[in-house]
C-alpha cells in the first residue's frame, strides 16, 4: 500500500513540474497577445472545465502534468491571422519559448529556498551529496568488499583518489559518477596512500544488464565513541564520549566497526571485512583491546578487557517474539553454553545444519533476570545462510558505544536562504554542462542517462527520506527539465529559440515544408531516443 502511494506521489510530483512548465508558456502567451486556445491540467479526454474568452481550461483524465495550445503554434494550423504564435514578434515568441524553463528555474529556487529555510535533516544533507557533490569530502575508501574489481585493482581502505584517467577526482560524488558510468572499462585510478601516490588499474563490473559499473568500496567514515557506560572497563580506561577511534589494536580503520548479525550475512558485501576485524579483537593473545584515540588535538591510546556484550534486535510478529525475545534482551548463553566461548552465528549454523528440528535453548538476561526460551532455527536457501526466524543482535564492547560523528546543520535566515537556493541552482547548471559535455565525448554513454521511469523510481525512493527530501530532489528534477529544454533541439524551447533567432537574422523563417520536415524528423529521432532510455530505465528499475 504504502510502495503504490509512493509511486503516485512521484508521478504527481513529475507531472507537477510538467504543470509549472506549461504554466510559464501559458503567461508568457496571454503578456504577448497569442491566442491561448486550451490550457489543460492533464492530458487525455476532457473531465471537466470551462471557456473564459479565447480559452477553454480543463482538467484532463490523467492528471500528470499539462499543456498549452496556442493557436498556429503548429506549421500546419497556421491561418497567418494576427494572434496567432507564428504571426508574433520574434522577440515574443522567444520569450514564450524561454517562458517554461524559466518557471522551472524559478520553481527550483523556491523549493531549495524552502528547504534550507525550514531546515536541513542529515537525509537531506545526503541526497544533497549525492546529486550535486556539495560537500567538499574527499574520495577516500573506507571498506573494500573481497572479491571485488577494488579489490582485484589493488585499491585499499585507506586511500584517497587522486584521478581517473588523468582527471582529478574532487569528491565522493565525482568519483561515484565516474565509476557508475564506465563499466567494463580498465580506468586508470591514481590514489594517494600514506602520502604517495600509486597508480592502478581498475574495471568495474557491469551491475546485471542496466549498464551501471560498479567496484564494491565504501566511503570513509570517521569512529566516534558515542556514549559510554559509567563504571565499564572502558571508562575505566579513560575513554570519553567524543573521542574519536583512528586504530583497534594498531591497525588503522577508516569506517565505524560493526558486529552486528548483519555482518554474517552473505549478500552484505563488507561483512567478510567487519567479521576479519570481529577475529583479529577476539584472537588476541592477552584478551584485552587497544584503541588508539585523538582527543582534540591530543593522541592517546587506552586498553582495556575484551567483554563483549550481545542485545537481541527481534523482528515484529516473527517467531523470535512469539517465544519471548524482545528487542534489548541481552543473549547470554546457547544451549546452556556461554556464547563468551564462541561465535553466535557459526554456532546457529552449525546446530541448525546438524539438527534442523532441534529447538535451540536461548538463555537472555532482561533487567538482571535469568531468562530461557526455546527456538528452532533452519539453514535457509542461500549458502551459509541461517533462518533466523526474525532474532537479530547488537554486538558491541561493554560499556561503549560507537558511530559516525554527527555532521553540524547550517541554519539559515530568509535571506541566506534564497541565496543558498540560487547556488544550488547554479551547482547543478554546473553538473549537467558537465555531463552534456561527456555525452558529447562519448566519456558518458546515452544508456546512463534516466528518462521518465527512472525519474519516478528514484523519486518515490526520496520519498521514503522524508517531506524535505522530496522536494530538495523536486527542485532538482525542476532544474534538470529547464536545462534539458533549453537544448537545441528542435521540438524543444531550445530548439525553436534557435529558429527564433536564426529567423531574425535571416529576416524571414524558415518555410512551413521545412519546419514541418524538421519537426517530423525531430520527432522520430527523440521517439527512438526516448524509448532507448526507457529500456535501461526498466532493466534498472525492475531487473536490478
Amino acid at each position: 500500500m504504502i510502495h503504490s502511494a509512493t509511486i503516485i506521489l512521484a508521478i504527481l510530483a513529475l507531472g507537477f513540474l510538467i504543470f509549472i512548465h506549461e504554466l510559464g508558456h501559458f503567461f508568457a502567451a496571454k503578456r504577448c497577445g497569442i491566442r491561448v486556445e486550451k490550457f489543460s491540467i492533464g492530458f487525455g479526454p476532457r473531465l471537466i472545465g470551462f471557456r473564459r474568452g479565447e480559452t477553454e481550461y480543463c482538467i484532463s483524465a490523467l492528471p500528470f502534468g499539462g499543456f498549452v495550445k496556442m493557436a498556429g503554434e503548429s506549421p500546419d494550423e497556421q491561418k497567418g491571422e494576427e494572434d496567432e504564435f507564428a504571426s508574433a514578434p520574434v522577440g515574443h515568441r522567444i520569450f514564450v519559448a524561454i517562458a517554461g524553463p524559466a518557471m522551472n528555474f524559478i520553481m527550483g529556487v523556491i523549493l531549495f529556498s524552502f528547504v534550507y529555510l525550514v531546515g536541513l535533516d542529515h537525509g537531506t544533507m545526503w541526497l544533497m551529496e549525492m546529486l550535486i557533490g556539495r560537500s567538499d569530502r574527499m574520495a577516500q575508501i573506507g571498506l573494500v568488499a573481497d572479491d571485488s574489481p577494488a579489490k582485484k585493482g589493488g585499491i585499499e581502505p585507506g586511500d584517497t583518489i587522486v584521478s581517473i584517467n588523468d582527471r582529478r577526482i574532487k569528491n565522493w560524488q565525482d568519483f561515484n559518477t565516474t565509476i557508475l558510468t564506465h563499466p567494463d572499462e580498465e580506468l586508470k585510478v591514481v590514489v594517494s596512500r600514506d602520502g604517495q601516490p600509486k597508480t592502478l588499474y581498475v574495471t568495474p563490473r557491469s551491475l546485471d544488464r542496466s549498464g551501471i559499473g560498479q567496484i564494491r568500496v565504501s566511503a570513509r567514515q570517521s569512529t566516534m565513541v558515542e556514549n559510554i557506560i559509567e563504571g565499564s572497563a572502558a571508562a575505566q580506561a579513560g575513554i570519553q564520549a567524543g573521542d574519536v577511534i583512528e586504530s583497534i589494536n594498531g591497525r588503522r580503520i577508516y569506517h565505524v566497526p560493526e558486529f552486528n548479525s548483519v555482518i554474517w550475512d552473505p549478500s552484505n558485501p563488507f561483512g567478510s571485512a567487519h567479521r576479519k576485524l570481529y577475529k583479529e579483537i577476539n584472537e588476541n593473545q592477552n584478551g584485552e583491546i587497544s584503541l588508539g584515540i585523538q582527543r582534540g588535538a591530543e593522541s592517546l591510546t587506552a586498553g582495556f578487557p575484551i567483554n563483549w556484550v550481545v542485545n537481541a534486535v527481534v523482528e515484529e510478529g516473527s517467531a523470535a517474539e512469539q517465544v519471548g525475545i524482545q528487542s534489548g534482551d541481552e543473549i547470554v548463553s546457547i544451549n546452556g553454553e556461554s556464547i563468551k566461548n564462541f561465535e553466535l552465528y557459526p554456532k546457529l549454523y552449525e546446530l541448525a545444519a546438524a539438527n534442523p528440528d532441534q529447538p535451540v535453548e536461548i538463555g537472555l538476561l532482561r533487567s538482571g533476570e535469568q531468562l530461557n526460551v526455546t527456538l528452532t532455527f533452519a539453514v535457509g536457501d542461500a549458502a551459509n545462510q541461517v533462518d533466523l526466524q526474525g532474532l537479530h543482535w547488537k554486538l558491541s564492547l561493554d560499556g561503549l558505544a560507537l558511530a559516525v560523528p554527527s555532521v553540524p546543520i547550517p541554519r539559515y535566515n530568509v535571506v541566506t536562504a534564497v541565496g543558498e537556493g540560487v547556488q544550488t541552482n547554479w551547482l547543478i547548471l554546473e553538473m549537467v554542462v558537465k555531463v552534456l559535455k561527456r555525452l558529447v565525448t562519448r566519456e558518458v554513454k546515452t544508456k546512463h542517462l534516466t528518462g521518465p521511469i527512472g525519474i519516478v523510481d528514484a523519486t518515490r525512493r526520496v520519498v521514503e527520506f522524508g517531506l524535505r527530501s522530496l522536494l530538495f530532489f523536486v527542485g532538482f528534477i525542476s532544474v534538470n527539465l529547464a536545462i534539458v529544454n533549453l537544448l537545441p533541439i528542435p521540438i524543444a524551447d531550445g530548439g525553436q529559440i534557435l529558429f527564433f533567432t536564426l529567423e531574425k537574422l535571416r529576416g524571414r523563417p524558415l518555410s512551413i515544408r521545412k519546419q514541418m520536415i524538421i519537426q517530423q524528423v525531430s520527432i522520430v529521432l527523440l521517439a527512438g531516443l526516448f524509448l532507448y532510455i526507457t529500456f535501461y530505465d526498466i532493466l534498472r528499475v525492475f531487473f536490478v
